[in-house]
C-alpha cells in the first residue's frame, strides 16, 4: 500500500478501503473517506501528478490519488482510463467548482492547442485509434475518461438542449479540460465515452478555441452490430429507457416521436449513432475544422488515413509506423470490461427492415443520406479520404 502524501491541517489523507470498492465508483457511493478542501491553500495539492480528475458534479470536482508507480495513461496496458483510476485510487479529494476556478487563475492562460478530442458514437474503431496515437509516444492519451461523459450528462438532463448561446457552461468546460490536460508542455488526446458525449459539439471549441476537434464514424449496420454482440442479450433488450434518459432532451423527445411500439433495440441502437452523425453535421454547418475519419477508410488505406490522421493532431510523419504497429494487435485485450471474449463467436444481425426504418429516418429527420446494405453515410461533411 502506497504511503500518505505529506499533509497539512486541513488536508489529511486516508487510505481506502480496498475490499469494500465496488467495480466501479460513482461520485456519491461511499467507498471512498472524503476530505472536504477547506481552503485555496489547499489546492496547490493538485500539481501532483499521482493526483487527478476523477469526475464531477454539477457542484464539485473530484480527484483522487493514485498508487505510485502506475501510469494510469498507458493505454496498451490500461485500455480505459476510468478502470485503473478506480483500481489504483488510494484517497479521493473534493473542491467546489469556484474554489478550483480560482485555482486555475494561478496558472498560464490557455487555449487547449495542445489537446486534440476525437468524438465518437462508441463501436466504430474510436480505441483502436486512440491505441494508435499511443503508441507514437507523442501525446498522453486518455480513452474514456469519466469527467468528459460527467459534464455530457450535466448537460444532457436539461429541459432544453445546449447550444452556441449555453456560455454559462463554458467555464465548467474549460476547467474540465484544463484539469485533464494540466501538462503546457505535453501533447494530450482525448477519446470520449461514445453515445452520451454529443452535447459538447457546440461548446467545446468556444470555451477552448486552440483545441482539435475529429469525428470518427463507421457504417452504421456494422456498429449496431458491435453494440449487440459486446452487451449481454438480456441487457441490451432492457437498457433502451436507461439510455435513452440520458441523451440530450431534443433527441429523447424526437424518439418518442419515431419509436415503434416500445422501442425496438435495433433502432434505438441506430437512433444514438444518427444523432451522433447529426450533432456533427449542425454544428459544422458553418465549420470546416472538424474533419470526420471512418473506421472503413482506416482498413482500407491503413497508411495514408494514419498519416493524415498524425498530421491532424500535430503528431510527426516519422512516427506513422509506430502508429501502425497498432493495428497489429487487439486494442481492448487487456480490459476486463471491453474484453474479445464477449464478442467471440457471438452471433448477432441487423434486419433489413431495421435498416429501411433508419434509412428513413436518417433522410425525414437528420437530412443524412445512407447508402448500400451496411448504410453508409453518403453525405458526411469534411471526411478524410485518400486523395
Amino acid at each position: 500500500m502506497a504511503s500518505n502524501p505529506p499533509t497539512s491541517d486541513s488536508l489529511q489523507a486516508f487510505e481506502i478501503l480496498k475490499d469494500i470498492k465496488p467495480k466501479f465508483a460513482m461520485i456519491n457511493e461511499k467507498d471512498f473517506f472524503e476530505h472536504k478542501f477547506t481552503g485555496l491553500k489547499d489546492l496547490p495539492y493538485l500539481d501532483r501528478e499521482d493526483v487527478t480528475l476523477y469526475c464531477l458534479s454539477e457542484e464539485e470536482f473530484v480527484f483522487v490519488r493514485t498508487t505510485a508507480g502506475i501510469n494510469i495513461f498507458d493505454t496498451e496496458e490500461y485500455p480505459f482510463v476510468y478502470n485503473i483510476q478506480h483500481k489504483s485510487a488510494e484517497e479521493m479529494l473534493i473542491a467546489s467548482h469556484e474554489a478550483v476556478y480560482q485555482y486555475l487563475k494561478t496558472k498560464p492562460e490557455r487555449d487547449g492547442s495542445n489537446i486534440a478530442y476525437l468524438h465518437n458514437p462508441g463501436r466504430c474503431g474510436s480505441t483502436l485509434v486512440a491505441n494508435m496515437v499511443s503508441k507514437t509516444k507523442q501525446c498522453e492519451v486518455q480513452s474514456e475518461p469519466t469527467p468528459v461523459l460527467n459534464l455530457s450528462l450535466i448537460f444532457n438532463k436539461k429541459d432544453q438542449p445546449v447550444t452556441r448561446e449555453s456560455r454559462e457552461y463554458l467555464d465548467l468546460i474549460k476547467a474540465t479540460f484544463l484539469l485533464l490536460c494540466p501538462d503546457v508542455n505535453k501533447k494530450y488526446f482525448i477519446k470520449p465515452w461514445g453515445i452520451e458525449t454529443m452535447s459538447l459539439f457546440p461548446l467545446l471549441h468556444q470555451a477552448l478555441p486552440g483545441i482539435k476537434e475529429m469525428l470518427m464514424c463507421r457504417d452504421v449496420r456494422p456498429t449496431v452490430l458491435s453494440f449487440k454482440k459486446l452487451i449481454p442479450e438480456q441487457i441490451y433488450k432492457s437498457i433502451i429507457p436507461m439510455k435513452m434518459s440520458l441523451q440530450p432532451p431534443n433527441y429523447r423527445d424526437l424518439w418518442e416521436k419515431v419509436k415503434r411500439g416500445e422501442g425496438d433495440p435495433d433502432e434505438a441502437f441506430c437512433f444514438f449513432i444518427l444523432s451522433t452523425y447529426h450533432a456533427y453535421m449542425e454544428e459544422t454547418r458553418d465549420r470546416d475544422d472538424i474533419k470526420s475519419y471512418s473506421y472503413e477508410s482506416l482498413i482500407e488505406h491503413k497508411e495514408l488515413f494514419t498519416k493524415s490522421f498524425l498530421k491532424e493532431i500535430g503528431v510527426e510523419e516519422e512516427y506513422v509506423q509506430a502508429a501502425m504497429s497498432a493495428l497489429e494487435v487487439d486494442s481492448q485485450a487487456k480490459s476486463s470490461s471491453h474484453n474479445q471474449k464477449r464478442t467471440a463467436g457471438v452471433k448477432a444481425s441487423v434486419s433489413d427492415e431495421t435498416m429501411e426504418w433508419a434509412v428513413k429516418l436518417a433522410k425525414e429527420e437528420f437530412g443524412i443520406e445512407l447508402e448500400g446494405e451496411k448504410g453508409r453515410v453518403h453525405n458526411m461533411p469534411h471526411q478524410w479520404n485518400k486523395v
